[in-house]
């Protein structure tokens, strides 16, 4: 939350009738300056108009120039100041198996499609490349998503339509979910991005770690990039991201990312130092359930809006987790302790304990599940 604006000391009383006042003591002594009165009347509306303009537009204006308190378009001139743009919704990828007539070619740009019901319209994914069915009538196949955002990104095994059918397939379908699958990020998420950037206004663009975290976040689809330098000796940068689900980042967004880096099909478009051996890759999920017991709420504060808030804490603490190494219990209690909405609970538990949970270098801590149960 951004801090209290304050205002600059010629913007400080500035009421209608502070303005008023001063407008009827530069008057003549010898002009009735009594309330009802003509030249009262006359200078009200005046001093209204001011005070409106002193007291809202300018403030607002004021605050449209910083990014603690800017939004919208005006938000977006400042991250293009720090070098940054709005991140645009991404399209989920998934892969797909199909089963048919050995020999059946499945051209690049298929499409496939989850079933629509009542509820839910279909959404399709067109394939990426061509596939071929081997000797056993099967193949995979990278599709993404014909629509942006997170509806894209569907359950496992949901994808089972063809749009058009095609001689020779006898069936298809998704056994993992769609990933990658964003909405356009959001004020707070851009505000969060141009801080940062701002706080390393005097790094220059030589590719300090800073560099690669935010090229790499600059992606659409990415969420959190954790940088490694020199992980496999002189030259060498591992990024391990995060889609903004804070899901493992799939195998299209590790690559976007390293395109957009390295720029392997337009050289000067560059952003890595020359030499740079650039690797980048998902994390391994550590998966936590957390049980709260016996928790009790605020005033106006539902059991939903609070768990939600808590989740989004948690992911906000994750990215610290991997400099040091572990999911700190005490970390974790404090989280939930300034959640808006939480007054108090009896207990904690992250995965069943109050234990520190480990988390290796190429490893993210993801909520699996939290749990709230009610006293003994």
């Amino acid at each position: 939350m951004a801090e209290d604006f304050t205002l600059p000391a010629f913007l400080q009383y500035c009421d209608v009738d502070t303005i008023h006042q001063r407008m009827m003591d530069m008057l003549p002594d010898d002009i009735d300056k009594t309330e009802a009165g003509f030249p009262w009347d006359f200078t009200r509306p005046t001093a209204l108009i001011a005070s409106e303009l002193l007291e809202y537009y300018i403030p607002e204006t004021l605050k449209l120039m910083f990014p603690q308190w800017s939004s919208g378009e005006f938000l977006d001139y400042l991250a293009n100041m720090a070098r940054l743009a709005r991140k645009a919704p991404n399209f989920a990828s998934v892969t797909i198996e199909i089963t048919g007539e050995p020999g059946t070619i499945i051209a690049t740009g298929t499409v496939f499609a989850t079933p629509a019901t009542e509820e839910v319209e279909s959404i399709e994914f067109a394939t990426e490349e061509a596939c071929v069915l081997n000797e056993n009538g099967t193949g995979t196949v990278i599709a993404r998503a014909m629509i942006a955002g997170v509806e894209s990104n569907v359950n496992a095994n949901t994808i089972t339509m063809m749009s058009v059918p095609v001689e020779g397939i006898v069936s298809i379908t998704n056994p993992v979910k769609a990933t990658g699958g964003t909405e356009e990020e959001t004020d707070d998420e851009l505000r969060e991005r141009i801080m940062e950037a701002n706080e390393q206004m005097d790094d220059s663009y030589i590719g300090n770690e800073s560099d690669y975290k935010r090229w790499a976040e600059s992606v659409a689809g990415i969420g959190t990039a954790i940088v490694v330098p020199e992980w496999n000796g002189p030259e060498t940068v591992k990024i391990i991201v995060l889609d903004g689900n804070g899901e493992a980042a799939n195998e299209t967004l590790q690559k976007a990312v390293y395109n957009y880096i390295m720029s392997p099909e337009s050289p000067l478009d560059r952003l890595a130092p020359p030499n740079t051996i650039l690797t980048v890759s998902a994390p391994e999920l550590v998966e936590i359930d957390y049980t709260i017991k016996s928790i009790e709420l605020e005033d106006g504060y539902s059991q939903e809006e609070v768990l939600k808030d808590f989740k989004a804490g948690l992911a906000k603490y994750y990215k610290t987790v991997n400099s040091e190494g572990e999911v700190k219990y005490n970390w974790v209690h404090s989280v939930l302790t300034n959640t808006p909405g939480v007054d108090d609970f009896e207990e904690l538990l992250m995965n069943g304990g109050i234990s520190n949970i480990k988390i290796k270098l190429d490893q993210y801590p993801s909520t699996k599940s939290v749990m709230v149960k009610e006293g003994s």
